[in-house]
């Protein structure tokens, strides 16, 4: 097998930042975009639910990072993380949020993850069980975007596919645990980017 010299080991390390400020910069318009909206008023985020998911996603990206180290794949979950939990104070900040009752969810989620991480340290698990409940959060939107999808339709899924399909490219050749992530993101996205092109059906 020929050794990798140190020119192209320099130049895979280049093209993984790259790579990967691209995926921030991708998913992170989008938010911005949502934020921008959020202070014009017209969009009402709510609070408990963009905090819940900043919680759930920090606590996997730290826990990465404390035990394997810093991987430029994991770029656009931390611009997740920072522009969700963004978009939270803002909407609080501005007195622009909604607040429900059945938003608490993503909050008790958010806990158990960080609690999982304090107890456990260990990554995988916390990954894990910050993907499965971000998954069981998602379930109403998707169904929402199956029955209805034009109240769904957003550029933004299309961006996420992008930036997940970047982070996928730089895992290539790292730990299996940086995968985890985008890969729920590149799933999640691109079904939400394929159902919101669908035709409108009447609810069940």
């Amino acid at each position: 097998m020929e050794a990798v010299s140190w020119e192209q080991i320099c130049l895979m390390q280049a093209a993984e930042k790259i790579m990967g400020l691209a995926a921030g910069i991708i998913i992170g318009s989008a938010q911005v975009i949502y934020l921008i909206n959020t202070v014009m008023k017209k969009v009402r985020p709510s609070v408990l639910s963009w905090t819940g998911w900043a919680f759930l996603m920090g606590t996997s990206v730290v826990s990465q990072v404390v035990s394997k180290g810093w991987q430029w794949s994991m770029t656009g979950v931390l611009c997740s993380t920072v522009g969700c939990f963004t978009i939270g104070m803002v909407a609080l900040a501005t007195r622009n949020y909604s607040f429900e009752r059945k938003d608490w969810q993503y909050v008790v989620w958010g806990a158990l993850c960080v609690a999982i991480y304090l107890l456990s340290g260990n990554p995988w698990m916390t990954t894990i069980f910050a993907i499965f409940a971000d998954g069981i959060l998602a379930i109403p939107t998707v169904v929402k975007a199956w029955r209805d999808p034009l109240s769904e339709r957003s550029l933004a899924w299309v961006l996420g596919v992008v930036s997940s399909t970047l982070a996928l490219i730089i895992c290539v050749g790292h730990d299996w645990i940086y995968v985890l992530f985008p890969a729920y993101l590149f799933v999640f996205n691109g079904a939400m980017a394929f159902l919101t092109r669908l035709p409108t059906r009447l609810p069940a």
